[in-house]
């Protein structure tokens, strides 16, 4: 099976970090490759991570570890956690970078990892960089775990007994799925002495919520076009939104807003609420960013106004 990291930090691109992380990874597990989500996370900002994590870990490839380092409790008690969705794993502090994807996804384990529990001959103690001493040789140890797992082999093209089968079927392996209540990290986590997480570190105050019709909602991200994207998940907000009749967005001064499926619907000088490819609500103009033009900032709150209150 082919395993790989993603990284995703607020270290930039200034500082050696992100480069002794990968040098760690790399010293511990050179057969796997190393990409980047990004490293320009606004500092500490966690909630931005959290959207990151959120619009992008379904779109990784199975066995993939991601590691999340926007971490401004670093050196503190704070514990690390562990997330399995499927055959992906995700790794961050447990200070909210998770809110989003628990939201989604429920039902998916989450793993405490118990610090004192560590792979200690790799591990190392850093009251500030976390993700070089403690996150990076966790990473490897569980890449190594999976890659022992017991595989099965399976012939995918073509079709076993079909009319078309060969001696010469392509043969893939394949993992031992797991069970609705374990994951391919339950056996790890009980011998290694990490448990499931009872309750985690989420975000209340970046849950929108609607007020006869008034939704209340925060900037999550601002995109290098100038889209502004909102703490608004498409697949619960969009019907709200495009059956809300004349919309109005209230920041420092109030703007009519259209509910529009395509930047090019929009006129110069107007500003339109489109469901991104994100799975995000966010705010838009043609052709020109955003942000500058409403004046809008990272975690700004916002209001929008539907003139037809909602179903609840």
């Amino acid at each position: 099976m082919s395993l790989s990291f993603f990284l995703l930090t607020d270290f930039g691109s200034t500082d050696p970090y992100v480069a002794q992380m990968k040098g760690v990874l790399n010293t511990l597990a050179p057969q796997y490759q190393i990409f980047d989500i990004t490293h320009n996370i606004a500092p500490y900002n966690i909630a931005q991570a959290g959207f990151f994590l959120d619009s992008t870990v379904e779109h990784l490839p199975p066995h993939s570890i991601t590691i999340c380092v926007v971490d401004p409790g670093v050196g503190t008690s704070r514990d690390i956690l562990c997330m399995v969705l499927d055959n992906k794993a995700i790794l961050a502090p447990d200070n909210g970078c998770l809110s989003f994807l628990r939201t989604r996804y429920p039902e998916a384990p989450i793993y405490r990892i118990m610090q004192h529990h560590l792979p200690l001959e790799y591990t190392s103690h850093s009251c500030t960089f976390h993700g070089r001493t403690l996150f990076s040789p966790l990473a490897a140890d569980l890449a190594l775990h999976i890659e022992q797992i017991p595989s099965y082999m399976e012939c995918t093209a073509p079709a076993p007994f079909s009319k078309d089968s060969t001696q010469d079927c392509r043969l893939e392996m394949f993992p031992p799925q797991p069970t609705q209540t374990d994951s391919i990290l339950t056996p790890y986590m009980k011998r290694n002495g990490h448990p499931v997480a009872d309750t985690i570190v989420m975000l209340p105050e970046y849950v929108a919520h609607i007020e006869k019709n008034i939704i209340e909602t925060h900037v999550l991200h601002i995109d290098s076009f100038g889209n502004v994207i909102l703490a608004l998940q498409s697949e619960k907000w969009r019907k709200k939104i495009a059956d809300g009749g004349e919309l109005t967005l209230y920041t420092q001064t109030s703007r009519p807003l259209r509910f529009i499926s395509a930047y090019a619907q929009l006129s110069e000088n107007q500003i339109g609420i489109i469901c991104g490819s994100q799975g995000y609500l966010e705010i838009a103009c043609n052709m020109c960013s955003a942000a500058q033009f409403i004046n809008l900032q990272l975690g700004e709150p916002i209001k929008i106004a539907l003139s037809v209150p909602p179903e609840m």
